[in-house]
């Protein structure tokens, strides 16, 4: 087994998101972004540049003139325009990356708005209020920047915005961030890590022959590095709950230092995994928080659309 089908067959333990969705999300959320120049940077958190400050809890009440709409999600509506908008710009990302236009983008596009409107309520319950004020002066610093009124008009058109559309995706990229932040402080666990080393083989035989020899004595970092010698077998630090093979996870955590899981048959080959240290305070690296953040945000949206009121408009 060459050292390079190694590296790339570990990346592959990874958990990869849904790509379509994917796609709509950082599609949407970068013609916010290029206009207000926030790219989106790699934060364990989204901070707020204005965090409102906590109030009494508002009741969430049904908005007196709603826009035309095609659902309400916890009495948060979800406009026609917003859809109708957002499902373009799915079908122009995936265009874009010359992939074929997806025949389910408006399904998609209705479940990243129904999520969306899921944190939007939460925030509502939470504390977070939406003020004009603040929304005032976003858009006109997003003015000043981009050169000008019809500079930003031209945007807006180009992207399916009414000035009315605008002003509530800046609200609700307010309000998104303002909820994941209380969902990762109050839901985000400490995450159990280990440094793990792996020797992947073939076949069930080779791999029983690095077994045979972890039972002479042989150091079973100084046989992976010598079956890889681009990266030594060396997974670096793996946290728990994002591997794909939950097979290969409970083996290894069930592992303490020092410790060997038996031969572990996966698509990928026939893998040992050795468990080199251990730790339950080690900081998470970036892309293992993001990872894990994102786990935590779908695992409490699914949560949420279980108990959700969803009603859906003709």
């Amino acid at each position: 087994m060459n050292s390079g089908f190694a590296i790339r067959a570990e990346r592959r333990l990874i958990i990869i998101p849904s790509m379509k969705k994917q796609i709509l999300a950082c599609f949407c959320l970068s013609i916010i972004c290029c206009l207000s120049g926030c790219a989106p940077k790699p934060t364990a958190t989204p901070t707020l540049t204005a965090t409102p400050e906590a109030t009494a809890t508002p009741e969430i009440t049904l908005t007196p003139t709603p826009p035309p709409s095609v659902a309400i999600v916890n009495g948060v509506y979800i406009a026609k325009e917003d859809w109708t908008r957002e499902t373009g710009n799915l079908n122009r990302a995936v265009s874009e990356l010359e992939s074929e236009v997806t025949a389910n983008a408006e399904e998609e596009a209705l479940h990243a708005l129904i999520d969306d409107a899921l944190l939007y309520a939460y925030a509502l319950k939470n504390g977070y209020v939406s003020e004009a004020e603040t929304l005032n002066e976003r858009i006109a610093a997003l003015t000043a920047s981009v050169g000008g009124d019809d500079v930003l008009r031209q945007w807006r058109d180009a992207n399916g915005y009414s000035e009315e559309g605008f002003r509530r995706a800046l609200d609700a990229e307010l309000a998104v961030a303002y909820a994941r932040e209380k969902i990762l402080a109050e839901k985000l666990p400490v995450v159990e890590q280990i440094h793990a080393y792996q020797i992947l083989a073939a076949t069930r035989g080779k791999a029983q022959e690095y077994v045979d020899k972890l039972g002479l004595g042989f150091d079973f970092v100084s046989l992976a590095r010598a079956q890889d010698t681009i990266s030594g077998g060396d997974l670096d630090w793996i946290a728990r709950g994002i591997l794909v093979y939950p097979e290969l996870e409970d083996a290894l955590f069930a592992l303490e230092p020092g410790g060997v899981t038996p031969i572990l048959e996966t698509e990928l080959g026939f893998h040992l995994l050795f468990a080199a240290e251990k730790s339950s305070d080690r900081p998470l690296s970036q892309q293992t928080r993001e990872t894990i953040e994102r786990l935590t945000i779908q695992q409490w949206l699914s949560e949420a659309r279980d108990s959700a009121d969803i009603r859906y408009l003709d």
